[in-house]
C-alpha cells in the first residue's frame, strides 16, 4: 500500500505537470474539498468531546479554505473569463485526509496528516507564484503560501497541546525554500 509521503510526491508530480490555469482550477475546488473535510473533522471533534481548541482549529480551517477557493475563483474568472473547470485528479488534502478519517478516532494521525498536506499546499502554492505572469494571482498565491503555513503551525500547536507527536506516524515533515 502507498504510504503518505509517495501519495504527496505523486500528486504533486502530477499537478506539475498541469497548466497554470489547469493548476489554478484544481485549487479551487480542492479548497472547497478541504472546507468539506475540516467541517467533516470539527464535527468528529465535537462529537469525541475533544478539547475546544481542537475543534475551534477545524472550523476556522474550513472557514479559510472556503474563503480561499472563493479568493482563487475571483482570479480565475478575472484572468479567463469563464467559470472554473474540475481537473480530473484526486483533490490532495480531502483524499488523504479522508483516508485517515476511517480510523476518525485516530486524532493523532489525522492531525499529522493535515500538517503534512498543509506544507505540500504551501508548497504548490509557492510553485503557481513561481510561474505566473499575473501579479495580482503572484500575490495572492504568495499570501495563501503564508497561510498554508499558519495552518501547519496552528495544527501542530494543537497537536502539542494535546501531547502528540508527529514523529511517531513516521511523516517526515520537510519544508522546501
Amino acid at each position: 500500500m502507498e504510504d503518505l509521503e509517495e501519495t504527496l510526491e505523486r500528486f504533486k508530480d502530477m499537478l506539475l505537470g498541469l497548466s497554470e490555469r489547469e493548476i489554478l482550477s484544481y485549487w479551487i475546488w480542492g479548497e472547497y474539498e478541504e472546507a468539506r473535510i475540516y467541517w467533516g473533522l470539527a464535527k468528529k471533534a465535537e462529537e469525541l468531546r475533544l478539547p475546544p481548541g481542537l475543534l475551534s482549529a477545524f472550523r476556522k480551517l474550513a472557514k479559510e479554505s472556503e474563503e480561499h477557493g472563493d479568493t482563487l475563483k475571483r482570479i480565475y474568472v478575472k484572468t479567463y473569463g469563464e467559470e472554473p473547470k474540475k481537473v480530473d485528479l484526486p483533490y490532495i488534502e480531502a483524499e488523504v485526509l479522508s483516508k485517515a478519517f476511517e480510523d476518525p478516532e485516530n486524532i493523532p494521525k489525522v492531525l499529522a496528516i493535515a500538517m503534512e498536506t498543509e506544507l505540500v499546499a504551501m508548497e504548490l502554492y509557492r510553485h503557481l507564484a513561481s510561474i505566473t505572469e499575473n501579479e495580482e494571482a503572484r500575490k495572492v498565491y504568495q499570501y495563501l503560501a503564508n497561510v498554508e503555513w499558519a495552518h501547519y503551525q496552528r495544527l501542530k500547536g494543537e497537536a502539542e497541546l494535546m501531547g502528540f507527536s508527529v514523529e511517531q506516524y513516521g511523516i517526515k515533515v520537510k519544508v522546501t525554500a
